[in-house]
């Protein structure tokens, strides 16, 4: 489903795993109200920059971190943009087979915290912090500062970044957006080598825009299909979560010439 007569080939679920009618009403009642003004998902995000997302580690714990631990944080993002991605390649003219990453900076409270000094996972930024006290990547290296769709990044003397992955010491669950990914650092750590880091998949989906299913009224009907941005309901992404981001993109590929036909 890519392109058919010149066009980009979109579709609806055949396999029964989710009825047109559930993917139908979760856009219309929770999804599509969201798409309407917001031009910074992670799906923007990726063609502003030709399918790669440059990220910033803000590592929010009193907890040493290794390198060797620290050097695992990519390939775990890779596994969990993977189980999104391959709802999204070959259709509507989805320009890219992979989501490319990039770790530019890691933020910490102190230097001590780590048991290196070189920037091979880039900048280490010590003493760095937010508003509440949290390390973070300098504000001026942030390409979409106030949900911005571009930011100014000209005094940013390292690499810009787009997006952070923020383990936090006793979150307990997780937050995420078009900013990034907040998740519990015991969680994070302990599925660093697993097939799927579930918080972070869920939390990534909230960067595509897709909506959490807490309550029996944001849900079509009480068996809706399982999806990950249930909790509790899978540890994986679905056929049912790949339908709803399918959707997200139906509405976000028109707004790019290469992929609006």
């Amino acid at each position: 489903m890519a392109k058919k007569g010149g066009k980009c080939v979109t579709g609806d679920p055949t396999s029964g795993y989710i009825s047109k009618a559930d993917v139908d009403w979760i856009w219309e009642k929770r999804m599509k109200p969201g798409y309407a003004e917001f031009k910074n998902f992670i799906f923007d995000q990726l063609m502003r920059n030709n399918g790669k997302l440059s990220y910033c580690i803000r590592w929010d714990s009193t907890n040493k971190l290794s390198k060797a631990t620290a050097s695992k944080f990519k390939t775990m993002l890779d596994k969990q943009y993977a189980q999104w991605n391959k709802w999204l390649v070959g259709y509507g003219c989805w320009p890219f087979a992979k989501i490319e990453l990039e770790i530019v900076g890691v933020a910490v409270r102190n230097k001590a915290q780590l048991d290196w000094t070189d920037n091979s996972l880039g900048p280490i930024y010590a003493g760095v912090l937010d508003g509440d006290g949290v390390p973070q990547c300098p504000t001026e290296c942030y390409k979409h500062r106030d949900t911005a769709a571009w930011s100014d990044t000209s005094k940013c003397k390292t690499k810009p970044y787009d997006i952070s992955l923020w383990p936090t010491l006793g979150q307990g669950g997780g937050a995420g957006g078009d900013w990034g990914q907040r998740a519990d650092e015991a969680s994070v750590i302990g599925s660093l080598d697993a097939a799927t880091s579930t918080i972070v998949a869920h939390e990534i989906g909230h960067g595509f825009g897709l909506p959490d299913f807490y309550q029996e009224s944001e849900k079509p009907r009480p068996d809706m299909a399982k999806m990950i941005m249930q909790a509790g309901a899978s540890m994986t992404v679905t056929e049912g979560d790949g339908w709803l981001l399918r959707r997200g993109w139906e509405h976000v590929r028109m707004r790019y010439p290469s992929t609006s036909g």
